[in-house]
């Protein structure tokens, strides 16, 4: 297979050599064609720029900063392409955007951040199989989000970081299939959110949080068969879940003083378990169901445990057909 290969002498430099950039130094890299392979890095760079923009199938790229206050963008179009990108210093962002994949392939995006005072993005818009993860650690302050929209078959997105002051975002629209999002996070005063929104087929989300003044939120509307789980450990938490559509199960547990726990599930056969353990706590639940068109109707299940001190516990049901409802306080 013929490729038209269109790659800037200093890309080239810089990729093969790996030598040291200047401060303030820029690279812009492009190439068009099919299984192409390009690395760019630099090091010891202040306030650079490095793109990479790839056109084509089956592309790969991978760029190394090693650099404080500098850019990292990487764009590929096509599909069956792999980006990869790690940032080492502070107050430095990264983004990755990825577009147009019709092949059994996945799209795969990767990035990597150590220090503080960073920002990480991925965003994936009309792929067929995806694939997003971002890693932040070794610092404090740091930004991330991942986007998928418009995407079939598979899409998976996971948020991981660790530190301090993180602020962890994953966003999921339109997608069809199989449709997976995550978020971890380990530190202090930690804020989670990841939001699904009229995806079809398989939905399941899950955000972890470990450490203190932690609030995390889950959220799916127009879900089909979907699941969502939030875990919380540490002090003064609050987790809030909504779901929207059929098929649905919930699990929120936290471990930990003063947690709040808020959820909402609207549509068909629901099931709920909610488990808190601590002091202070308190735990909304309410359920809205319809027909299942089963022989034994539709079936909504909460279930509640709290242990420890003065602890709350709401659970309202709606609709349906032998619903169940146990709460467990000691």
């Amino acid at each position: 297979m013929h490729a038209r290969k269109s790659l800037l002498s200093l890309a080239v430099l810089v990729a093969l050599s790996g030598s040291a950039m200047a401060d303030s130094s820029t690279v812009n890299t492009t190439q068009d064609g099919s299984s192409n392979s390009l690395k760019a890095e630099q090091q010891r760079a202040t306030q650079s720029t490095l793109n990479i923009n790839q056109s084509g199938t089956r592309n790969g790229a991978g760029a190394l900063q090693s650099a404080t206050y500098s850019t990292l963008n990487i764009k590929q179009d096509g599909f069956s392409n792999s980006a990869s990108a790690k940032q080492a210093g502070n107050n430095n962002t990264a983004s990755v955007t990825q577009n147009g994949g019709g092949s059994s392939l996945p799209q795969v995006s990767t990035i990597d951040q150590s220090g503080s005072y960073s920002t990480a993005t991925i965003a994936q818009d009309e792929n067929n199989r995806t694939s997003a993860s971002i890693s932040q650690g070794g610092g404090s302050n740091n930004t991330a989000s991942t986007y998928q929209a418009h995407n079939s078959t598979i899409v998976g997105g996971g948020v991981t970081q660790s530190g301090n002051y993180n602020t962890g975002s994953v966003s999921q629209q339109n997608n069809s299939n199989t449709v997976v999002g995550s978020l971890t996070q380990s530190g202090n005063r930690n804020t989670g959110t990841v939001s699904q929104q009229y995806n079809s087929n398989l939905v399941t989300a899950s955000l972890q949080q470990n450490g203190n003044g932690n609030t995390g939120s889950i959220q799916q509307t127009g879900t089909h068969f979907s699941s969502a789980k939030v875990l919380q450990t540490g002090d003064t938490n609050a987790a809030s879940l909504y779901q929207n559509g059929s098929g649905m199960k919930a699990d929120v547990q936290q471990l930990g003083n003063s947690n709040f726990a808020s959820s909402t599930q609207t549509g068909a056969y629901n099931e709920e378990s909610l488990l808190q353990t601590g002091n202070n706590n308190r735990a909304v639940v309410s359920q809205t169901g319809s027909d299942s068109g089963t022989s034994s109707g539709d079936i909504n299940l909460v279930g509640v445990t709290q242990n420890g001190n003065n602890m709350i516990a709401n659970v309202s049901q709606t609709g349906g057909a032998g619903n169940t409802a146990t709460i467990l306080q000691h």
